[in-house]
């Protein structure tokens, strides 16, 4: 928790920001440290969930808890090369609250060793075990594709919820019909005794919201209506003509 001034982080943030930068130790002291803030919810699922400006902010939560993960599995392994310098890059915009922590503080004035402050932090966090030949750079990329893949999933998902809900919403204002969704067209089709009618609302999938569906479904469901209205009155006709004797 923060027990400085403003000012006085502020004052800090320069001598934090150079001693992350030559000091391969102190920089990851500054990944765990962040990673050791975010909530035992958030780094189960390697996200931002809670607004508590402390940790990871949200964009960058799942690769700077992929960062710390490896980290936690090879303490005697250095982050290296362009992997080092998004790292150092990804950080900067957390110097203030680095900046607020009593033992970070520490190591800047030379009074405490950054490796003791890793070891607390390894010792107190549990996370996966990777195999002992991971390397960052695979990890990082093995991640990356397969945050990719549960995106298209959620994707893919709510496309076909949303056209579960298109054609809910059809078949709850229309009893008796049977409707199909065609790519940019909605086809209603409804049986009225021997009478069979095809309507087409075209672009029904560009449509925006279900508004303008519900105008045109009722509009059909009118004519529906005076169809069947229409046919009883043809039979009812016909039935009449058939019961009048001739004269």
């Amino acid at each position: 928790m923060s027990y400085l001034t403003t000012k006085t982080q502020l004052q800090l943030k320069d001598r934090l920001l150079d001693l992350m930068n030559k000091d391969d130790s102190f920089l990851d002291v500054c990944l765990l440290k962040l990673f050791e803030q975010q909530t035992h919810e958030e780094r189960q699922i390697k996200n931002s969930v809670y607004r508590n400006a402390v940790g990871f902010n949200r964009p960058d939560a799942f690769l700077l808890s992929d960062y710390s993960i490896w980290k936690l599995n090879f303490p005697d392994k250095a982050i290296e090369g362009e992997l080092k310098t998004k790292l150092i890059k990804k950080l900067e915009k957390y110097a203030l609250q680095l900046a607020s922590y009593k033992d970070l503080v520490a190591v800047l004035d030379g009074l405490k060793d950054p490796t003791l402050i890793f070891t607390q932090i390894k010792n107190e966090i549990e996370v996966d075990k990777l195999d002992p030949s991971t390397l960052l750079e695979d990890y990082l990329f093995y991640k990356r594709k397969e945050r990719e893949a549960v995106q298209r999933e959620q994707i893919k998902k709510k496309r076909e919820e949303e056209r579960n809900k298109k054609f809910n919403v059809t078949h709850d204002l229309i009893e008796g019909t049977i409707v199909e969704i065609e790519p940019r067209a909605l086809k209603i089709r409804t049986f009225l005794e021997d009478l069979e009618a095809d309507v087409w609302f075209p672009k029904f999938s560009i449509m925006k919201g279900y508004e303008e569906v519900l105008n045109r479904l009722q509009e059909f469901k009118i004519k529906k209506r005076m169809l069947l209205y229409k046919l009883e009155e043809a039979l009812s006709e016909i039935k009449h003509h058939d019961t009048t004797p001739s004269s």
